[in-house]
């Protein structure tokens, strides 16, 4: 009989959170093993399911929508915004699945496999405001939450590349370096020039139009006028996180030389660094945590092989190999996201007891936290459909081997080189906001949220859609829970949209009417380009019927919360330093841990508590200087 694997350390999941901590613990020394269910976005397997190649979906930006629909990478949850069948079929979004079935749900995107969301999402990163973290250390009392401590890990992580001078070098010959970014971190950050703009008369009279129209409506507001420029608004600027500021800016995006990069490649760097430290383990579904019943300790995992065994998988394939176990010298980490770390956790004993008997599993932890606190954005689209497609992307066909993926590939230019973002928006949406609550951004493309395939309506070459990004959401009342008690079936997922959750929904109804009004001012100002609104179309302008467009219509994707970091007897699920009441050797590091939703886009936020928590790992303290 084969020895049984051992390693100091297991990480669950090859996603943002799990590549940043397993690649700093075995950094320090230590040996690490990564598990997770999908395979490599850029592997030698990943051609049988699709006639496009999922490596130029990985790694061009403009192709990220693409990417979250290949069949390689997909992970679909079909989730509830409403339990109210009545209020949910409303949904634009509620549809068909991939083979013409009715779903119950409105599908949610998720990626698998090493990188995990990070390598279909729209690589946008803009740093956290300190109140994020503030609000954990008030929670916890623990003091290493502070923002002022919390900095030091964006810097760490940052390889700056689109605002290095004068600061670089102000940062290496005097160590003054008030913008607070990093420059030799593994995640590089730039800002794709729009040369487009330039050449396209129209595009840059929208550009202008728009961003005049914005700094009209905001005077207080830190404007990016001159956004062509290096020193543009800056939304990762310390200083701005500091102040929580409002502004007008070109976000940065997570890419080298123009293409994507992220904690993938980090992974696989420290890999070849240290191959006798790092190991990764892919195609390996978790079925449970082992946990010994009479100490209450994490010593190890279960798991299965074989090709998309989860059912969320695209074309789920194949019978799972038997059961392995590995075990873990000191402790295991959990970094399975949102939706998989509490389902992994109910499936090994740890929950809400009252759950865990009605699936017919054993207790060995009641921790009724677990899958509770469920939040996310609300979002929404203003989709205007222009008289005559843009100039600047003739030739688009976002495929392979058109006019304008040869550009990207030979001269890393043209628009393939961007996400599709043109310019955001941070500010209040109400005077009486101590910080901003509203994330907009103008896209060149159709987008009205997430259903299979919805990345086809981004080939029209003539649409404009202002998003709007509600945060700091007040409800969260969402849930996860067990299906089955078997680890190949998805959980049930409950957003519990506005009135049939908690928190203040009215409040949160009128802050997304507000970027909506906010949008179609924008669009007036270049009224004469536009041929119609169609989403939610102009018909509907009402106070009553624009709440009415936002409650059937709404969607997120930067769901958090379920293994919230509060005390125990608050529905808490880990403490201060990423440990799970009650279970010893057992930490989880991932979105699941935020008490309260981060703004804007979560995964800088995931960035920098797995970094915290490679700390904590490493040095067995709380992560103070």
């Amino acid at each position: 009989m084969a020895a049984e694997e051992s390693y100091d350390y297991v990480v669950v999941g090859a996603g943002p959170p799990g590549c940043v901590v397993a690649a700093r613990v075995a950094e320090a020394g230590t040996r690490v093993l990564v598990l997770d269910a999908g395979d490599d976005p850029l592997g030698e397997t990943n051609s049988e399911l699709s006639a496009r190649p999922v490596a130029a979906d990985y790694r061009v930006p403009a192709f990220h929508a693409y990417a979250s629909e290949h069949p390689e990478l997909r992970w679909d949850f079909w989730v509830r915004h409403y339990a109210s069948s009545a209020q949910q079929q409303k949904d634009w979004n509620y549809r068909q699945d991939w083979e013409g079935k009715r779903v119950d749900g409105v599908l949610y995107p998720r990626a698998s496999g090493l990188g995990g969301c990070a390598a279909h999402n729209a690589m946008i990163i803009v740093r956290p405001n300190a109140a994020d973290w503030n609000h954990i250390w008030q929670l916890t009392g623990d003091a290493s939450w502070r923002a002022s401590n919390m900095q030091k890990y964006f810097r760490r992580l940052e390889r700056c590349r689109y605002r290095l001078f004068p600061f670089r070098w102000l940062d290496w010959l005097f160590g003054w370096n008030p913008t607070g970014h990093g420059w030799s971190g593994w995640l590089t950050t730039e800002r794709a020039f729009p040369l487009r703009a330039l050449f396209d008369w129209p595009l840059r009279r929208t550009f202008k139009r728009a961003l005049l129209a914005a700094g009209s409506q905001l005077p207080d507001v830190v404007n990016a006028w001159g956004w062509f420029s290096s020193n543009a608004a800056d939304p990762n600027d310390e200083r701005r996180v500091a102040a929580q500021a409002s502004m007008v800016c070109v976000t940065p995006i997570a890419s080298a030389r123009h293409a994507r990069c992220g904690p993938r490649e980090f992974l696989l760097d420290m890999q070849r660094k240290f191959p006798d430290r790092l190991t990764i383990h892919l195609n390996a579904l978790i079925t449970r945590i082992d946990i010994d019943r009479s100490t209450g300790t994490a010593s190890g995992v279960f798991y299965r092989e074989g090709r998309r065994l989860y059912r969320a998988s695209a074309l789920p394939h194949g019978v799972p190999g038997d059961e392995k176990h590995v075990r873990a010298g000191r402790e295991v980490i959990l970094a399975a996201g949102v939706f998989n770390t509490p389902q992994l956790l109910m499936l090994s004993g740890v929950g809400d007891a009252r759950h865990l008997a009605d699936h017919g599993i054993a207790v060995l932890k009641d921790l009724p936290g677990v899958g509770r606190n469920l939040q996310d954005r609300y979002e929404i689209g203003v989709v205007n459909r222009m008289k005559r497609p843009w100039k600047a992307l003739k030739g688009s066909t976002y495929s392979v081997g058109d006019r304008q993926h040869w550009k990207w590939r030979l001269l890393r230019t043209g628009p393939y080189t961007s996400n599709g973002l043109m310019f955001s928006v941070m500010f209040p949406s109400r005077t009486n906001r101590e910080q901003p609550d509203l994330c907009c951004f103008l896209l060149l493309a159709d987008f009205r949220g997430y259903h299979p395939g919805y990345s086809d309506r981004i080939r029209k070459l003539d649409y404009l859609t202002w998003t709007v990004l509600k945060a700091y959401t007040t409800n969260t009342a969402g849930t996860v829970r067990l299906r089955s008690g078997k680890a190949i079936d998805p959980p049930a997922i409950d957003f519990n949209h506005f009135h049939e959750g908690n928190g203040t929904p009215d409040d949160d109804l009128d802050a997304v009417v507000t970027g909506i009004r906010f949008g179609r001012k924008l669009a007036d100002s270049i009224g004469d380009l536009i041929a119609e609104e169609e989403s939610p179309g102009r018909h509907l302008n009402t106070e009553a019927q624009l709440r009415g467009h936002v409650t059937d219509n709404a969607w997120g994707h930067h769901a958090c919360g379920t293994c919230a970091m509060k005390p125990e007897e608050q529905g808490g699920v880990v403490d201060s330093q990423f440990r799970v009441h009650g279970v010893r050797n057992l930490r989880i590091v991932d979105a699941s841990i935020f008490p309260r939703i981060p703004g804007y886009f979560i995964v800088t936020s995931v960035f920098m508590i797995a970094e915290k928590a490679a700390d904590v790992i490493v040095d067995g303290t709380s992560g103070l200087p």
